[in-house]
């Protein structure tokens, strides 16, 4: 970019609307996007996309290790409730079967 003033080529720093020349100290505005600008603005959302979408990874990946010790837990837990049911269905028919037992020789249907 020129300055309109004295002509001097002029570096644009990223994302400044407005400037003054260094040679002449005339003010400058910019009016529309030059490409300096556009990459800096770009760079300054790209930056900001990568730092929340890396942040966003950590906390799916700390979520998700969270999620999976809770699932090996419930399942866990699950096996331990399915041994105890089983054992007490056990149980249940032993009695079961002790009583008929019982009263069958009780009866005399035991011979």
């Amino acid at each position: 970019m020129k300055c309109e003033h004295c002509g001097a080529t002029l570096e644009i720093d990223q994302l400044k609307q407005v400037r003054f020349c260094p040679y002449c100290g005339a003010e400058i505005e910019i009016k529309e996007e030059t490409p300096e600008t556009m990459a800096g603005a770009i760079h300054g959302i790209a930056k900001t996309l990568f730092s929340q979408t890396a942040d966003k990874i950590r906390y799916n990946r700390e979520h998700a290790t969270e999620i999976a010790e809770q699932k090996r837990k419930d399942r866990a837990e699950e096996a331990r409730n399915s041994r105890k049911m089983m054992l007490y269905m056990m149980g249940g028919l032993a009695v079961i079967m002790t009583i008929m037992i019982v009263a069958m020789k009780l009866t005399g249907a035991w011979n």
